[in-house]
C-alpha cells in the first residue's frame, strides 16, 4: 500500500495523498538507508574517527544517537505514508531535539546548517494544509462525500 498514493475513505471515495509529502517521505526513507550504509562502512575510519573525537560527546554515543535518530527517521516516515498523524509529531520533535544537540555538541556550527535548512523544508511540506487534509480523517472524509462522483 505505500506505493499507491490513494487512500480509501468508505467504499466510495478516494483522498489523494499530496505530492510533496509522498515525495519528503521517500525522500527521508532514501536518505535514512544511505545514511545507515554510510554510517557502517565509516565505522572504522580513522579520518571519520578524529572528526568525532572533537565533538563533546564519545563516539560511542554519538553512534547510537545516529542510530537511533535514523530508526525514528525511518518508521516516522513509514507511518506518514500510511497515514499516521502521529509520525509527523514524532518526526518534528526529534528533528528539534536533534538540532538542538548537535548546535550544543558539533565544533563548527555552520555544519548543522544543511541538515536544519532540509528538516525545515520537509516540515513545512509535512505540515502544508494539503497534509494536513489528509492526515485528519474527519476533513479527508468530509472532502470525500462532498466530491461528486
Amino acid at each position: 500500500m505505500l506505493v499507491f498514493s490513494k487512500v480509501f475513505v468508505g467504499s466510495l471515495h478516494v483522498v489523494k495523498r499530496p505530492i510533496s509529502l509522498a515525495i519528503s517521505c521517500w525522500f527521508l526513507i532514501i536518505s535514512t538507508l544511505s545514511s545507515l550504509v554510510s554510517a557502517y562502512l565509516g565505522r572504522n575510519d580513522a579520518a571519520m574517527l578524529a572528526g568525532m573525537a572533537h565533538g563533546a560527546i564519545p563516539a560511542e554515543l554519538q553512534y547510537a544517537i545516529l542510530l537511533a535518530g535514523l530508526g525514528i527517521t525511518l518508521a516516522a516516515a513509514v507511518a506518514m505514508l500510511r497515514r499516521q498523524p502521529g509520525a509527523r509529531t514524532a518526526y518534528l520533535v526529534w528533528g528539534v531535539i536533534d538540532i538542538v544537540l548537535s548546535l550544543a555538541t558539533v565544533p563548527l556550527k555552520m555544519n548543522v546548517l544543511p541538515g536544519a535548512l532540509t528538516f525545515a523544508v520537509i516540515c513545512a511540506f509535512l505540515f502544508s494544509p494539503k497534509s494536513n487534509a489528509w492526515f485528519s480523517p474527519r476533513k479527508a472524509a468530509n472532502d470525500a462525500c462532498m466530491t461528486p462522483s
